[in-house]
């Protein structure tokens, strides 16, 4: 997901590093004007990449309960944090397809405006992936599984993690600095921890899940 997604929302869309908050209308019009096809095949393939993640979630969710042994308050809020992830790239794209649609046909200002939705949306949409990462940590310090379904410094990494990417959500404040939605410490370092997350996050399911079925296929390891 995070392979495909990058090479068609950045390579082929063009869409990192994002337009500026302060571009004027026009410049935003001229852009999507000259790259309408690039940014439209890009999108197009980006919101097939974002439903990759599903499954992904999904498996967080079932490794969660495992942790609490039933359908409890951390499982079923991950849940939630899950079905709000995909829509959180999927409608945004779907406002800078409509900006590129045509925009030779429409006044700047209005395609400014949906630029301005789209980057507001797509970077400040934080809030469900600082509490899916609480929950990751929480499940980390209070896991008693055997073999152990999360170690405890994923219970650390995802604390890190909701620090880093919380200042996403100051887009909504800042036309311009480090904390605008193209600024470094909203968008290039969340950036950066996102990925990182989603691998930490993809290796210690695999190495739980590997865990678990050998386990099962040798019950003598669970006792000693």
């Amino acid at each position: 997901m995070l392979a495909l997604f990058f090479v068609f929302f950045m390579l082929i869309a063009k869409l990192i590093p994002p337009l500026s908050p302060t571009a004027s209308a026009q410049s935003i019009a001229d852009f999507l004007v000259a790259n309408k096809l690039r940014v439209r095949v890009g999108l197009a393939f980006s919101l097939l990449a974002a439903c990759l993640a599903l499954p992904w979630l999904a498996t967080i969710c079932l490794r969660v309960r495992r942790v609490e042994g039933k359908w409890g308050v951390l499982s079923v809020t991950q849940i939630f944090g899950g079905v709000i992830f995909v829509p959180g790239f999927l409608f945004p794209m779907m406002v800078m397809a409509t900006a590129a649609f045509r925009p030779e046909e429409r006044d700047p200002q209005i395609t400014q405006a949906l630029n301005d939705v789209f980057w507001l949306m797509f970077v400040g949409i934080v809030g469900t992936l600082v509490v899916q990462a609480v929950v990751l940590t929480t499940a980390s310090f209070v896991d008693r599984t055997t073999p152990g379904t999360f170690p405890r410094w994923f219970g650390y990494l995802n604390a890190w993690y909701a620090l880093l990417a919380l200042p996403g959500g100051a887009v909504m404040v800042f036309n311009s600095g480090p904390l605008a939605w193209n600024g470094v410490f909203a968008f290039w370092i969340p950036l950066v921890a996102l990925s990182v997350w989603m691998i930490a996050v993809t290796l210690v399911l695999l190495r739980s899940i590997s865990a678990e079925q050998a386990a099962e296929r040798s019950p003598t390891l669970v006792a000693s």
